[in-house]
């Protein structure tokens, strides 16, 4: 069966904003609280996680991730309100755009 696959890309000014892994990312640590428990999920490296922080904080207005230093746990990671925001968007984005590839996938016939 051959059928119609769309990955979404968000850009700011020509430069990758947000995109599957990067959203992946934002809900491992949403759901793990850590950085290195994000990395460990996706069974990538911590510093391949941190580079891509990085680069949606330095791209993003407000950062999408923040660090939380020591306290009685040993701090962790949090994503912020502007990247919960951001992840919520991005997830409506997605829905609708497999509404539209769903239909497409019924229509055609390959």
């Amino acid at each position: 069966m051959i059928e119609v696959e769309c990955h979404i890309s968000i850009k700011k000014d020509g430069v990758m904003f947000l995109n599957p892994l990067k959203t992946q990312l934002l809900q491992e640590i949403k759901k793990s609280g850590s950085l290195s428990g994000a990395a460990k999920e996706m069974n990538i490296s911590y510093q391949h996680v941190w580079t891509m922080i990085d680069e949606m904080n330095r791209i993003a207005p407000s950062p999408l991730v923040q660090k939380q230093r020591g306290g009685s746990n040993g701090g962790g990671t949090v994503i912020s309100g502007y990247g919960e925001r951001m992840l919520q968007e991005y997830l409506i984005i997605q829905a609708e755009i497999k509404k539209v590839v769903d239909q497409i996938n019924v229509e055609i016939n390959l």
